[in-house]
């Protein structure tokens, strides 16, 4: 097919010959309709991310060595049910909102007796990381000035 001057081809229509002309600018526009609304869902969900709360742990530079005499020590366990916490010969559940509010009313009123305002938190490792930074937020929200997660020592017996 020639166009009526014979020197180009008129080219096919392809699939625009089944869409009316007046949805044709519509059709041309979806991709870049497309890009800009995930660049935007990119936008709003790396905002969400980088603004929600939580409990700031700021680590020391030294070696993993690093400790301080703690008066304060709770255990935190998973038992089959729920996260205990243990502490001063009672026992918290994290997940009841009621024996949390406890655990951190107990917390308190030992804070303010002691001189050194820290915990030494001893944990199982399939605590999830979620319990963890709920006592964390919870040892915060008593008082405490700083917070010693514990971790195994390579010599130490079992």
């Amino acid at each position: 097919m020639k166009s009526s001057w014979g020197w180009m081809p008129e080219l096919p229509e392809g699939m625009w010959r089944y869409v009316p002309s007046w949805l044709r600018p519509l059709f041309a526009a979806v991709p870049w309709i497309t890009v800009g609304g995930l660049l935007m869902m990119m936008g709003m969900l790396g905002g969400t991310l980088t603004k929600a709360e939580g409990v700031l742990f700021d680590l020391p530079e030294g070696g993993l060595s690093d400790g301080e005499a703690t008066p304060l020590v709770a255990l935190v366990l998973p038992l089959q049910s729920e996260t205990c916490v243990f502490f001063d010969d009672a026992r918290y559940s994290l997940d009841d909102g009621v024996s949390t509010a406890a655990f951190g009313e107990h917390l308190a009123e030992r804070a303010a007796k002691v001189e050194i305002k820290s915990l030494l938190v001893l944990s199982d490792r399939r605590v999830s990381c979620e319990e963890i930074a709920k006592v964390a937020s919870v040892a915060r929200e008593s008082g405490l000035e700083k917070i010693l997660f514990a971790n195994k020592s390579e010599s130490a017996s079992e």
